[in-house]
């Protein structure tokens, strides 16, 4: 049988950390271990916890000595990791009672599978306030497409996904270059997807999402997307969604107000054929007009 790793990155979640240490230790199927990256937090009730946490045999806790991100803290997690199976949960989330034994399962039954995916639960408010969001196609095809009537783009995947330990390795871990202004999880998911690895589908719920209680989307910006175009625009040409490319680098460019780049994209994103309808509105949205409406939808978030 596979044996899985539970790998959770803190900063700043303070006790927050014992409910996510709870919903592990409730599990139908235990982990092979629980691995716990403190990333150099300068907040004194998670460092408080996360020392407690250092007596219980059932959990190491690493250190980082210089602050790094999601990105390091988790390869960190992942290379000390012993398990066939990294399980990744951010310190302000949960997992379901049985998320485990489901993930296991399926690993178990589909040995060629690099990763496997399923629904998760979303608490956007408060915790009474859910929402189910079953992922669907993740084809990159699909994700990397604008939502309907909206510039934001269609990615479902939740960050937090268990992956084959080998496939972490092969891919090369998470980029170290992207932040926690960054879309660090897309940008390690698209290298995934794009690598042609096989993956697999549980229908069932296997994660918590507290969102309410995180901070992280708060900080995307049109910048944010169009650094992963930056870096990935070969997948973009790929999946015949060049036009969705340069669409987000000039939105990209039109929040920093780089007059150069501007210019650049707008004169590609017309030369796409066919046109959209979001490319027109795109080229005429006016760059302050866009910051505001950009800091409307964070605070919103």
């Amino acid at each position: 049988m596979n044996s899985l790793s539970v790998v959770i990155t803190c900063f700043r979640e303070g006790n927050l950390i014992y409910d996510a240490l709870e919903s592990i230790l409730n599990q139908s199927l235990l982990p092979r271990e629980i691995i716990i990256v403190n990333d150099a937090s300068t907040d004194i009730e998670t460092n408080k916890v996360c020392q407690e946490l250092t007596q219980n045999p059932l959990i190491k806790v690493i250190w980082r000595e210089n602050n790094g991100g999601t990105s390091i803290a988790r390869n960190n997690g992942f290379q000390v990791a012993q398990g066939d199976i990294l399980v990744p949960l951010d310190a302000d989330d949960l997992l379901p009672n049985n998320a485990l034994e489901l993930i296991s399962k399926t690993f178990e039954q589909n040995q060629k599978a690099g990763f496997i995916y399923g629904k998760y639960i979303r608490q956007d408010e408060s915790a009474l306030e859910t929402k189910i969001i079953d992922p669907g196609d993740i084809s990159l095809e699909v994700m990397l497409k604008a939502k309907r009537f909206s510039l934001n783009s269609n990615w479902k995947l939740l960050g937090a996904t268990p992956i084959r330990r080998s496939l972490w390795q092969s891919i090369g871990g998470y980029d170290a270059d992207f932040g926690i202004l960054d879309l660090h999880d897309v940008e390690f998911w698209m290298r995934v997807i794009a690598s042609d690895c096989q993956y697999y589908y549980i229908p069932e719920v296997i994660y918590i999402w507290r969102k309410y209680l995180g901070s992280n989307s708060r900080q995307v910006t049109p910048l944010s997307w169009s650094r992963i175009v930056k870096k990935h625009f070969a997948i973009y040409q790929k999946v015949n969604l060049i036009y969705r490319a340069y669409q987000l680098l000039l939105l990209g460019s039109k929040w920093s107000n780089n007059i150069e780049e501007i210019k650049l994209y707008s004169t590609l994103l017309k030369e796409t054929r066919p046109i959209k309808l979001s490319s027109v509105f795109i080229l005429i949205i006016p760059s302050s007009w866009l910051q505001f409406l950009t800091k409307i939808v964070i605070k919103k978030r």
